[in-house]
């Protein structure tokens, strides 16, 4: 449509033209005559001028020659009759070049009238030409306007079907993929299913050679077992209680006693239990492994392998009772199993991307899991309703609950915040800004400490009455390198251990800042944690190994 109206307007703008064209030569030609008119007047008007002054030049020549005739008879007749008639000639002229005079004056003004009538004419197509090329201007931009946004979409739908074909190509690739995944997932799930054979059968078989053990030694007289630096008592407790009292502070873990491997592939958390009992240890192999401490404190052995996960372990804990392990997972769920039955008691599943951190609260009966997909969720295991979630904005790598702290949970960060929350409302009341990203933390509750293992190679202790960081420690070649890396408090709070890059583990005191550190492992050291007692500390390496110390 507006191509033909480009074409309509040409071609009246060339009609106009042309029109203007034949015009403007009749009116030149016109224009012309009426100078030529115009000349010819004031020709005849010199000439009628002329003629008026020989005329009165001849009248006066006449009156000196009548006035001369009374006095002097010298004049002759025929001269006089002479210049009557030439008189007489110019008196016709003058009335003949009159007549001319008005003719012309007529047709002039009769041309002046056409002249006019021209004009005005000229002015109204004017008029209409500017109006056309005011409109044909328009036109223009108006087609220069749709040409740019002809070549954008043009541009758009260029890109867009390049980037259609970039994703139908990722579409390919992905059903590819997603065929490929799925035979090794059929296949990763065959020998899952054979492994877990295989685990039951090797725990059924451990569970008998147990039972023969605990048979044989029920037969043979026991011997009251003293944990080292403990003197007899009569206060020692049965093997069903915590074996261990904490006599003073804890050790320095200065010297390796047992070295063994926890799992098939990398450690990735570990934990002791409250009563002393029990190691416990997570792994890339999606096993929770709970190990027996022999009441030397120097070895522990396998009491019980949890399977079930879909993930990586990335953090365990103990109740208070010491009977049921919580652990948070990779394949985005947190799930707690009883020590006694070995299964499965809750699946906490409802974050969408990995679970970082799980802890019991003070009344056990509730658990809060911290995730990176920006939030903490807060599940009743008695009511079984859905959980409660705090948004967090940030991905959350570690999350602090339970004794000494009532309704609050702290949560730390990537985004550098530890956050202090109310359980009951679900809002962070208090955010601590720190220097590094937080990979860990850990609570003294009697001395309302707070412990903050950060990204750039820092423990920071804060005060939570304060909210403040009163004191950093760090050291010459320790290096944070995993977003989980865990530092901890000994059980009355003297040191603070952390494990670094390169295998060393590093021990500073906390009154005086001092560090010590002991090369053991061979790769990145991720988790450590005392025993309750303090007298025994354990350090998980990412290669498969738990490395137990004492002083």
């Amino acid at each position: 449509s507006d191509s033909r109206m480009d074409v309509q307007i040409s071609e009246i703008l060339r009609r106009l033209r042309f029109r203007e064209q034949k015009q403007s030569s009749g009116l030149n030609r016109l224009i012309i005559s009426h100078t030529n008119l115009q000349e010819q007047v004031e020709q005849l008007k010199k000439e009628i001028s002329r003629l008026e002054f020989e005329k009165q030049r001849l009248e006066r020549f006449l009156e000196n020659e009548s006035n001369d005739a009374t006095g002097s008879s010298g004049t002759s007749s025929s001269d006089q009759r002479a210049l009557h008639k030439e008189l007489i000639d110019a008196v016709k002229k003058k009335s003949e070049y009159a007549d001319k005079i008005c003719e012309m004056t007529t047709v002039l003004k009769a041309k002046e009238v056409e002249l006019a009538q021209k004009d005005g004419r000229c002015r109204e197509l004017e008029k209409l030409t500017t109006s056309l090329q005011d409109r044909l201007t328009a036109c223009e931009h108006n087609l220069a306007n749709a040409n740019r946004v002809n070549q954008s979409v043009m541009d758009e739908n260029q890109t867009l079907q390049l980037l259609c074909n970039t994703q139908q190509s990722k579409y390919q690739d992905l059903e590819a993929e997603f065929e490929y995944i799925k035979q090794q997932l059929l296949t990763y799930k065959t020998k899952a299913a054979e492994d877990l054979n295989d685990e039951n059968i090797r725990i059924k078989k451990h569970r008998e050679e147990q039972l023969k053990k605990q048979q044989e030694d029920a037969l043979k007289p026991k011997a009251p077992v003293v944990p080292p630096h403990v003197p007899p008592s009569k206060d020692t407790k049965p093997a069903s209680e915590p074996f261990y009292r904490v006599l003073g502070p804890a050790i320095y873990p200065s010297t390796p006693c047992h070295t063994f491997e926890a799992h098939d592939v990398e450690v990735s958390a570990l934990c002791f239990s409250p009563d002393g009992n029990y190691l416990a240890t997570g792994g890339g192999d999606k096993m929770v492994k709970v190990w027996n401490v022999k009441q030397d404190l120097r070895t522990v052995d396998s009491r019980c392998t949890l399977s079930g996960s879909g993930g990586s372990i990335m953090s365990l804990q103990f109740d208070q009772s010491s009977g049921v392990i919580l652990a948070a997972s990779q394949d985005n769920t947190a799930r707690i199993w009883g020590l006694q039955d070995q299964r499965t008691k809750h699946t906490l599943s409802g974050h969408s991307n990995k679970v970082l951190a799980a802890k019991f609260l003070e009344d056990n009966y509730k658990v809060v899991t911290g995730s990176h997909d920006s939030t903490l969720k807060l599940w009743d295991l008695q009511r079984g309703m859905n959980p409660k979630t705090f948004l967090a904005i940030s991905r959350c790598n570690d999350v602090i609950a339970g004794r000494g702290m009532g309704s609050t949970i702290i949560s730390g960060h990537l985004d550098q915040k530890v956050r202090l929350w109310d359980a009951r409302s679900g809002n962070a009341n208090e955010e601590i800004m720190l220097e590094g990203k937080i990979t860990s933390l850990d609570h003294l509750p009697e001395r309302q400490l707070l412990l903050a293992c950060c990204r750039d190679n820092t423990i920071r202790l804060i005060d939570l009455r304060q909210k403040s960081v009163v004191n950093t420690f760090t050291a010459e070649g320790f290096n944070v390198s995993l977003d989980w890396s865990r530092a901890c408090f000994s059980p009355e709070g003297k040191y603070i251990a952390a494990g670094s890059h390169d295998g060393t583990v590093f021990v500073w005191e906390v009154a005086t800042g001092k560090v010590r550190s002991k090369k053991e492992h061979s790769s990145v050291v991720v988790s450590c944690s005392w025993h309750p007692s303090g007298y025994l500390f354990a350090s998980a390496e990412r290669t498969k190994k738990v490395t137990l110390w004492r002083q």
